[in-house]
């Protein structure tokens, strides 16, 4: 997996990695996928099957996100809080595709065009056409680290040319403090009934 990191501060990084594709999908299994209404996507299209327009994306079923001229661009995704890492398809890469994170002021946190992606894997897969090139289609991956970490608000999908296509978004976030706070309340509460459980199996014999 190759891997290319912007640093946004200096106790901070956004690390952009990508693996080839497959026809069957491999990656982090999908929290965004366009199979279901998904009202946190606008801008783009929800699209299926390959037209002159947009392409499927290697190991994509069903929908998929795209932009373009003709289907609108730019298109955004919005994010949980605390994100930590998302992965998904970046299909058919193309140069005019320009991949933007953005906070909750839309301040750019960081930038990938497809020529990023394709330095990152090595270029084209000689006698693959593109739609069924793993290195053309890849599993891209932003991880957010330090203070990075729960500032990508949302993501921003822009072509000028031809269809940027996407499907299969993974997102995991950091569990938010009060969420921590249950957690440690919970645990605590297991551990105290296990207590009392192994108290409540002691027996005292009397001679």
């Amino acid at each position: 997996m190759a891997a290319l990191m912007c640093s946004a501060s200096a106790n901070a990084a956004i690390i952009l990695s990508a693996a080839p594709g497959n026809a069957v999908y491999s990656g982090p299994a999908p929290t965004t996928d366009f199979e279901s209404p998904t009202p946190g996507f606008s801008g783009g299209s929800i699209v299926t099957g390959t037209t002159p327009i947009h392409t499927t994306p290697l190991g994509s079923t069903g929908f998929y996100g795209s932009v373009s001229p003709t289907n609108g661009t730019p298109g955004f995704l919005n994010l949980p809080g605390g994100t930590e890492t998302i992965s998904f398809i970046w299909g058919s890469v193309d140069t005019e595709n320009i991949l933007t994170v953005l906070d909750a002021a839309d301040n750019v946190l960081f930038s990938a065009n497809g020529s990023d992606i394709v330095s990152l894997l090595g270029g084209p897969t000689p006698g693959l056409r593109f739609d069924e090139d793993p290195n053309l289609n890849p599993i891209v991956t932003l991880q957010f680290t330090d203070a990075d970490i729960g500032t990508a608000a949302r993501l921003k999908f822009e072509s000028t040319k031809e269809a940027f296509e996407f499907d299969n978004f993974s997102v995991a976030a950091v569990p938010e403090p009060a969420t921590w706070a249950f957690m440690i309340l919970g645990f605590g509460a297991i551990g105290g009934a296990m207590r009392r459980q192994r108290k409540a199996n002691v027996k005292v014999s009397y001679a």
